[in-house]
């Protein structure tokens, strides 16, 4: 499992993400961003890791996923996440490039929708206002 665990110093104060992103470069560059505004990040290359990660680990107060991702995609992981009363209650914002994804994600209950490329701003202000 790659999934980097979140830091445990001041857990109880600091809001925590969990990103879910396959593009290495995209996620770190996630993972950097909301740590240098102070957030606890934990990280998954697909959908499974992140499904794993919330199996095993204290729940994030956001989570940020990519719909496009091998292994387990967003949409299988959301409909995972879905499935599980406490997991369904985090809010999840989708980040895709792929046509017509928000439209395929109205079903979903996701709480807001990002079409890459996203600006870093809006992903800081999006993720100030949902977590």
């Amino acid at each position: 499992m790659t999934f980097v665990p979140l830091s445990l110093k001041n857990l109880s104060m600091t809001k925590r993400i969990l990103v879910v992103e396959d593009d290495t470069s995209i996620r770190e560059l996630l993972v950097e961003l909301l740590e240098s505004e102070g957030y606890s990040v934990a990280s998954a290359v697909n959908g499974l890791e992140g499904l794993k990660y919330l199996q095993t680990q204290v729940s994030p107060d956001l989570i940020l996923i990519d719909l496009m991702m091998p292994v387990m995609d967003g949409y299988s992981f959301r409909s995972e996440q879905l499935k599980n009363a406490l997991w369904s209650k985090i809010p999840t914002v989708v980040m895709s490039a792929e046509a017509n994804a928000k439209e395929k994600m109205k079903n979903f209950q996701i709480t807001a929708f990002l079409s890459k490329p996203v600006e870093l701003d809006t992903i800081l202000k999006t993720v100030a206002q949902y977590s």
